[in-house]
Order: structure tokens, then sequence, then C-alpha cells
């Protein structure tokens, strides 16, 4: 099966961190998607820009509005994603506990329909 791990946070915590600190994150991101591909779990992953470079498209009786930033006020926001490929999602739920994201975050597990 696979899952989609959906890395949510406040982007404010990541900007205002310490060059030092975030050094320390991003190392614990790149320990952790090694564990992922070590296990052959790793299908991709990324990080996405901040949500001010986001746009919104709906489209209403044929009639497409087009808006800046995410579609929701909050104050987290989806930061990046791991898709993933376990047995079971217990198995997905165990690499999301480990995720570095779940320690200033959360991180959604939601299983991929597959066709």
């Amino acid at each position: 099966m696979q899952f989609m791990l959906l890395i949510y946070n406040e982007e404010s915590t990541l900007g205002n961190m310490p060059p030092d600190q975030m050094g320390g994150v991003m190392a614990a991101y790149m320990a952790y998607r090694q564990e992922l591909e070590k296990a052959g779990a790793f299908l991709a992953g990324g990080q996405l820009q901040p949500v001010a470079t986001a746009k919104t498209v709906s489209v209403r009786d044929a009639q497409a509005s087009v808006v800046d930033g995410p579609f929701s006020e909050t104050k987290e926001a989806l930061g990046g994603y791991h898709l993933i490929q376990c047995a079971s999602q217990d198995e997905a739920v165990a690499w999301a506990r480990r995720h570095p994201g779940a320690q200033y975050g959360r991180i959604e597990v939601r299983p991929l329909v597959m066709r």
C-alpha cells in the first residue's frame, strides 16, 4: 500500500530558527529519508515553497477564480510530503511517529487510492 505523509507546520517556526538549529532539523530530515530508503519504503518526497507563493484555483459555473495563497486560513500549512510504501496503515503511522516534522508540527498519514 502507498501512503502520503503530509507534513504540516507553522512556517514561522522554521523561519525563526537560528541557523545551527535549522541545520540540525535538516540533518534529521536527511537521516529520516535515509532510513526510509534503507527499509525500501521511500517512493518520493519534497518540500513545498512558502504559502505566499501559492495560488488557489476554483471553477464555478464555468468561471475560474484564482486567489493568492492557500485555500484555508490557518496557522499550519502543508510544507512537504513523503510518499511511502508500507504493508499496512499501522506501519505508515509508525513511520510518521518517527518523522522529524512531528516534533514541531503534525504528520497526516493518508492512504492512496490504488486502481
